[in-house]
């Protein structure tokens, strides 16, 4: 199964997921296309909600987070995540990556305006 969740701004982000695979892709409005560790549509009122629990310190952006303050803070939005894609709320794409440097970096997409599922 495919589901696409197509943004605001452009992006489309994929997650696969059958017998074999489970991942996550995004594509940029250019067409580059970014592999992601995970991903989760979230409602964006929970998510605001979640980063008011956090001490701001550790979300600032002039900070570099540890590996284990990301995974930390994502795994908490995984348990808020929604469990089907057409929930009426205000969803986004919350994910986490790798970056080059072996470090975990979160990101979080525009509004998710669109959402396909291909079997």
């Amino acid at each position: 199964m495919h589901i696409k969740y197509s943004t605001s701004k452009g992006s489309m982000y994929t997650h696969v997921l059958d017998s074999a695979h489970d991942y996550w892709l995004k594509e940029d409005p250019s067409g580059q296309i970014h592999p992601l560790t995970e991903a989760i549509p979230i409602s964006k009122k929970k998510l605001q909600e979640l980063i008011k629990e956090y001490p701001s310190t550790l979300l600032d952006k002039t900070y570099c987070f540890d590996q284990t303050v990301e995974k930390e803070f994502f795994n908490d939005a995984k348990r808020e995540q929604i469990n089907s894609p057409f929930e009426a709320e205000d969803t986004v794409i919350f994910f986490i990556v790798n970056t080059e440097s072996g470090r975990h970096s979160i990101g979080c997409s525009s509004q998710v305006v669109k959402t396909e599922i291909n079997d």
